[in-house]
């Protein structure tokens, strides 16, 4: 009795697995080349203080991760393994920004937890929900994104704790355009 309910756990993981990777499958491919619609009006801060951050549309490459208060909005950003690929970035002087954009029903607590990191980098503060309502981003953990130039999503999947995808980012923004 013992083998078969092993049997049946090990084929009810498989198919659980296979039904995943299916699922990754689908959110990469339907968001492959897909625009980055921005609002109107967009408000950065940058240790909890307005600030005017829209230059960092203008790089060549942007990384751009969105944060909802569903959870914990804080513990989904994990600002101190940003700082680590931003200053990654600065140092290895890759033309690419950063955008974090959050959406909270406690922007207060938001604040505190960038000043307790002291992460000065500019945050998008979407009080609104704008950016989803026109783009209506797939479900957590898939809301980080390589967009190119145009803002068009190259890539999909979050590079913090996950040095593999890290290095799929690097070797994209790094890549030499192809001269015709």
């Amino acid at each position: 009795m013992k083998s078969v309910l092993k049997i049946l756990f090990v084929i009810t993981f498989a198919i659980s697995c296979n039904s995943q990777q299916k699922g990754i499958e689908n959110v990469v491919r339907e968001w492959h080349g897909k625009e980055i619609v921005l609002p109107q009006q967009i408000e950065y801060k940058t240790l909890g203080q307005s600030s005017a951050s829209s230059a960092l549309w203008d790089s060549t490459y942007k990384i751009l991760t969105y944060i909802d208060s569903i959870g914990c909005s804080s513990c989904q950003l994990g600002l101190s393994n940003w700082q680590m690929l931003i200053d990654s970035s600065n140092f290895q002087k890759l033309d690419v920004s950063f955008l974090f954009i959050v959406h909270s029903s406690d922007f207060l607590n938001f604040d505190k937890e960038v000043l307790l990191y002291n992460f000065d980098y500019p945050i998008i503060y979407d009080y609104q929900n704008q950016f989803y309502k026109l783009n209506r981003f797939p479900p957590a953990p898939y809301r980080t994104f390589l967009l190119d130039k145009d803002n068009k999503v190259q890539i999909t999947g979050s590079p913090i704790n996950n040095p593999m995808m890290w290095e799929l980012y690097k070797k994209e923004i790094t890549r030499q355009p192809i001269h015709q």
